[in-house]
């Protein structure tokens, strides 16, 4: 966890998938790995309480001003927030970082009271340009940012994420399209999952990102 809080590059702009798909349902919200909550904070001002929690001191001093409250947190902490004590948690791009992250969630689900929501985002690693680059490529460049990140440690897809939420006591609600290609692409692949009702959204979500209720 030292190397990824000392070599990992917290973006700062707003996830509008993200807050689509938040419920309404719901006032005390956590987010762990909150960064500088650039997305939280939109949230705070439709009059939610968000609790953010992060490794990284920086990204921590600017949430500070965004959210509820914000602190740091050593990488290890299994439990950041109180047994059955939130309405909501979100999880944007934070499994994908953590060393057996299935069982990770199985601890983060306990934070969540029941009938409450997870909401995970992480990198969809069956998308077709990464289909691409593993057949016939067979090599990437490690990257500071984006789907090759360096500090990945987890190789996700729609199903993987959906076994792990099963196993943390978590059912699915709702797959939420993401798309961050370039507008040409984003319309074709658009289009086809409105042609198969999703059939091949595993192949163009650029994240996969799921809302999960707690049993």
């Amino acid at each position: 966890m030292d190397d990824i809080k000392n070599s990992y590059v917290y973006s700062d702009f707003i996830r509008t998938d993200i807050l689509q798909l938040v419920p309404d349902t719901g006032v005390l919200i956590g987010s762990v790995g909150c960064g500088s909550a650039s997305t939280e904070q939109f949230l705070v001002k439709s009059g939610r309480i968000v609790h953010g929690v992060d490794i990284s001191d920086k990204a921590i001093a600017v949430a500070k001003n965004r959210i509820t409250s914000a602190k740091v947190i050593a990488g290890d902490v299994l439990m950041p927030f109180a047994e059955n004590s939130l309405d909501g948690l979100i999880l944007a791009d934070v499994l994908e970082h953590m060393p057996k992250a299935w069982l990770r969630l199985e601890q983060f689900s306990k934070m969540v009271k029941p009938g409450g929501w997870i909401l995970i985002s992480v990198p969809n690693m069956r998308q077709l340009r990464i289909i691409y680059t593993f057949l016939f490529k067979g090599d990437w460049l490690e990257s500071s940012t984006g789907i090759f990140d360096e500090t990945h440690l987890q190789v996700m897809t729609h199903k993987r994420l959906e076994r792990w939420a099963n196993q943390s006591n978590l059912s699915l609600m709702k797959w939420q399209n993401s798309y961050f290609y370039r507008p040409q692409i984003t319309v074709i692949y658009k289009f086809i999952n409105l042609i198969t009702f999703n059939y091949f959204r595993s192949f163009f979500d650029y994240q996969v990102l799921g809302l999960f209720i707690k049993k």
